[in-house]
């Protein structure tokens, strides 16, 4: 799918494994240098994108690339729930951001998805509201989590 801009969101394929981890380690760096030990962002990135483990991820979950002419710019992963979505990672290219990149990702999976609540969750982890989460599970199910009933072995031991 080709948005505007010229910009070409695609399914990941294995073949982009090395693509998508090196984004990822730039991303990781550029945003996260100062904010994180350097240790801290050496262990998740060994663990999180190899490129075998990037493969796994290609081959169980919803992962788009995006980027001009067939580049590998940006990137999101989707994981599929029972109940709901969830949008585990989206990347872009530290000296590529601001042009579009993580829209298109957005457009994209906001149109396979096409709930207004994930919409604008989507829309917001996109933005610059959210500069500063990371790591975090962000359930979009309209309160459907809330049936499962609360873990409040959590609070009182």
């Amino acid at each position: 799918m080709t948005v505007a801009g010229g910009i070409t969101v695609r399914a990941a394929e294995p073949a982009d494994a090395t693509a998508i981890r090196d984004l990822a380690f730039g991303a990781w760096w550029a945003t996260y240098r100062g904010r994180l030990t350097d240790e801290t962002i050496e262990r998740f990135l060994a663990q999180a994108y190899t490129e075998e483990r990037i493969a796994l991820r290609i081959g169980r979950h919803e992962v788009l690339v995006a980027g001009d002419a067939g580049a590998v710019d940006a990137f999101a992963e989707v994981v599929d729930r029972d109940d709901h979505i969830q949008l585990v990672a989206i990347y872009a290219r530290p000296s590529l951001r601001g042009r579009g990149l993580g829209s298109a990702l957005v457009a994209s999976v906001t149109s396979a998805h096409p709930v207004e609540d994930i919409a604008a969750a989507v829309r917001f982890l996109a933005g610059p509201e959210s500069g500063w989460i990371t790591g975090e599970a962000l359930a979009v199910d309209g309160g459907h989590h809330l049936r499962r009933g609360a873990n409040y072995g959590l609070l009182f031991g």
